[in-house]
């Protein structure tokens, strides 16, 4: 079965049910919860090379001595995050002088994206609703939609990468480090 031949992602996984400010700060306390005694700053503006740049979410830490910071883009669509997205976050991790970007969707990746993710050391999180991973996973395919969502336990965070130029590679992690340790 080739990639175009599965099953709707979509189908199976439907963005989450939230504003994008909830959506923000929900990721915004993933990142505090894993990284406590780092400085996280929710949409700071920052001066790069080339301008100045508007960032979701900062995260400076210090380890053996040397100063990190983390950019962390969130995007919350419904359609798939596109190649451009990322080519984005990329160029803002170069101009800002930033040793990691990170973006986080609470829609699926084209592939182009996540290939061209991969490529360039951007570490891609899907959050996705367990109520409605659940519930998708039926026999009958019967979209549904639930009315009370809450945003403590209902969310899980899914690591999106390619593994070969068709094949994808997902994994639901606990927390953010999980993503840096491997990157």
């Amino acid at each position: 079965m080739t990639l175009n031949d599965s099953y709707p992602f979509e189908r199976l996984y439907p963005p989450v049910k939230v504003t994008g400010e909830e959506f923000e700060k929900f990721v915004l306390n993933k990142f505090k919860e894993s990284y406590p005694s780092a400085e996280i700053t929710h949409r700071e503006n920052i001066i790069g090379t080339d301008g100045e740049y508007n960032i979701d979410i900062a995260i400076r830490f210090q380890e053996l001595g040397v100063n990190f910071l983390v950019l962390v883009e969130c995007k919350h669509h419904k359609s798939p995050i596109k190649r451009d997205y990322i080519q984005i976050l990329r160029d803002r991790v170069g101009s800002i002088g930033a040793q990691k970007g990170i973006l986080v969707s609470s829609s699926s990746f084209q592939l182009g994206a996540i290939n061209y993710a991969k490529t360039h050391n951007i570490a891609l999180i899907r959050i996705i609703n367990d109520e409605f991973r659940y519930e998708q996973r039926s026999k009958d395919g019967v979209n549904r939609t639930l009315t009370d969502i809450k945003l403590s336990g209902d969310l899980t965070m899914t690591w999106i990468e390619s593994i070969t130029e068709k094949s994808l590679s997902s994994r639901v992690i606990n927390s953010v480090k999980d993503i840096l340790s491997d990157s």
